[in-house]
């Protein structure tokens, strides 16, 4: 015991760089970043977990005894990158060990605490890319593309860089398949699930898609994995003899928009050639089910900037047009300018039980939501060309925020009013750009270019609550409320702003980049952002 103490000191002591939380205070999973996997690299096997190295997604973990994807290990938990070459874990120390394009890392609680060895100095260059990764009782075996580097396990030492390896007795975890014989009988010897059939070294799935076995693993229990180049991960047992998909946490590698509804959440991206379509995510069960633009028929791949759901009906807005989803009956529409959909970046959708409102980088429409068609009122074409950034229904009133600063349309007086039309405002300032309005209580929120303003619904009156110089003067690209806080989404992170005291709370963490969305959902924040969906367990924090 005192040896491999002595040998942990060691190894943080050679250690080029740390990385720990982005904050002491967070635990390991205080912060989860999902996103789709990419191709599989390398799978291994630890006390609980099957470890799962990906190209876009980090380390996947898979519960063994639950059969279910757990909390994944990403650059939220300090992992130098979400693209991981090999993984291994070490039976003997219980370290867990990941290679990635310029960095050999390893953690002593297989969660967070990540170690980070610069591959230099261990010998190697970017170009020799890790490619497995294996253990015996002393020592660490890496496998690059020309050569093997032996590495002290307690140490962290690096004892040589050989042709071959000089030990026999050497456990390695799985790296890119070769046609292995063990393997390929085995993958022979299952039957696939779920209308897959394997044909050579490469799988077809039911629409006759093809996807190669990038690496396969058989466990201490016989059990057997195998991942593709898709991204896709297959479990199977010796019990059953069967194969079946193991269903990610969501194929989005991006977020650009996500809207909570009936205790799911609805993520789309903007990026659908990796993010392959719309994910609708249970938050009860922590499950997901994808609708693929590729096999789902009248589902046209765009970009998406905003969904919004109601009473079974989806609505996505991309590239002028929108994805209509009718859920009772499981069909797709593309709807698109012959039904009035305005031209340029749909920025925003919002509805109510007979109508759907749209506004766009172009302008502005209301659509039928029975007769999916056009149903103007009158005011569109003084919207024509005018970006529209948010729309909200508040007070019995449709609220625009626009580049052009907040309009009015009330339905009953059938009467389109500005911000000045309703109440008093208390600052000289004139609004532009209009990102972001939100009601919360008796007031409303808005975000624009000289910072964040209060309208109280019961006084009549606007007030400026905050200049933009809370937040920087940046950009901010969401907004969400509860009775404490406002949380305002920003290129950088997420800041959190007391609307008491005007105590802010900055987030600004490398993993986070730009907040596009931002959903409260009682001790969990969601974020989307590009690099894909994060969760915060921000009551821990107050």
């Amino acid at each position: 015991m005192r040896s491999l103490s002595i040998g942990i000191l060691l190894l943080i002591l050679l250690s080029s760089e740390t990385r720990s939380q982005p904050d002491s205070r967070f635990r390991p999973f205080d912060w989860v970043l999902y996103r789709g996997s990419g191709e599989i690299n390398s799978i291994t096997e630890g006390f609980t977990y099957a470890y799962i190295a990906t190209s876009m997604g980090g380390i996947k973990r898979y519960n063994l005894y639950g059969n279910y994807f757990d909390e994944p290990l990403t650059t939220a938990q300090g992992l130098q990158e979400n693209s991981i070459h090999a993984v291994h874990f070490d039976m003997v120390t219980g370290l867990i060990w990941a290679a990635s394009k310029n960095h050999l890392q390893y953690s002593f609680s297989r969660e967070g605490d990540w170690y980070s060895i610069d591959l230099k100095n261990i010998g190697l260059s970017k170009y020799d890319q890790i490619q497995r990764i294996g253990s015996s009782s002393d020592f660490v075996w890496l496998e690059a593309r020309s050569s093997y580097v032996k590495i002290d396990h307690s140490s962290g030492m690096m004892v040589g860089i050989y042709p071959m390896p000089d030990e026999l007795e050497i456990k390695w975890s799985s790296g890119p398949y070769g046609g292995e014989r063990i393997l390929r009988e085995k993958f022979e010897s299952y039957n696939l699930l779920d209308g897959w059939i394997f044909n050579g070294d490469e799988l077809i799935d039911r629409l006759g898609r093809r996807a190669n076995i990038s690496t396969g693993f058989i466990g201490n229990h016989g059990n057997i994995f195998f991942g593709t180049n898709e991204g896709s991960v297959f479990y199977g047992t010796q019990t059953m003899e069967t194969f079946s998909i193991v269903p990610d946490h969501i194929v989005n590698t991006d977020v650009s928009s996500i809207f909570h509804s009936e205790n799911k959440l609805y993520i789309a991206s903007q990026d659908f050639e990796l993010s392959k379509g719309i994910s609708q995510y249970d938050l009860a069960m922590s499950t997901s089910i994808c609708f693929p633009f590729e096999e789902t028929i009248n589902m046209t791949p765009t970009p998406i900037y905003s969904l919004f759901h109601s009473k079974n009906e989806l609505w996505a807005g991309g590239d002028g047009i929108i994805l209509y989803h009718n859920q009772k009956d499981d069909y797709w529409r593309t709807l698109g300018e012959s039904i009035g959909v305005p031209q340029g970046q749909v920025y925003d959708i919002y509805g109510n039980d007979t109508h759907l409102w749209v506004g766009s980088s172009r302008g502005l429409a209301r659509i039928n939501t029975t007769t999916l068609r056009e149903d103007p009122i009158g005011i569109e074409n003084i919207f024509q060309n005018m970006t529209i950034f948010d729309i909200d229904s508040i007070n019995q009133g449709l609220w625009l925020g626009t580049r052009a600063g907040i309009f009015i349309y009330s339905s009953i007086h059938s009467q389109l009013m500005q911000m000045s039309d309703i109440g008093r405002k208390n600052f000289p300032e004139q609004l532009r750009n209009v990102v972001l309005l939100e009601q919360y209580g008796s007031s409303v929120y808005v975000v624009s270019d000289i910072g964040i303003i209060e309208f109280n619904i019961e006084e009549k009156e606007w007030n400026l609550l905050f200049t933009s110089g809370i937040y920087r003067n940046e950009t901010i690209f969401s907004m969400a409320l509860n009775d404490k806080f406002n949380f305002l989404g920003m290129e950088g992170g997420l800041l959190k702003i007391n609307k008491r005291t005007g105590l802010v709370r900055d987030y600004e963490f490398s993993f986070i980049g730009r907040v596009n969305d931002i959903i409260v959902d009682g001790k969990e924040i969601w974020l989307g952002t590009p690099n894909g969906l994060i969760k915060f367990l921000w009551k821990r924090h107050l």
